[in-house]
């Protein structure tokens, strides 16, 4: 059924399939449709709360990235190349 203006037709399908030869451009469904909402996407941006989630979210990662990194130089820097203290304990012990 198509409706415009206050004006409405319907269409019989099984009827027009009877008769696909005698007007084969009358007899063509298009898919209009899909194509819309394809379009409709790819056109449409995000919505605002949308992408201030996504960039916060990456923001956080990036922070949390350069946390670890942070941590990482710190445990490098302070890294003791002697030996354990337990050692030194006993050495000490053992001169005395």
């Amino acid at each position: 059924m198509l409706r415009t203006d206050g004006e409405q037709i319907m269409f019989n399908v099984f009827e027009a399939m009877k008769r696909h030869d005698e007007e084969p451009q009358c007899q063509r469904v298009e898919v209009i449709e899909e194509v819309v909402k394809d379009v409709f996407a790819e056109e449409t941006p995000n919505p605002p709360l949308e992408r201030i989630m996504v960039n916060s979210i990456d923001e956080l990662e990036e922070e949390g990235d350069h946390e670890i990194e942070d941590c990482l130089q710190h445990l490098k820097s302070s890294r003791v190349d002697e030996s354990p203290k337990v050692e030194k304990l006993i050495l000490n012990v053992q001169e005395k």
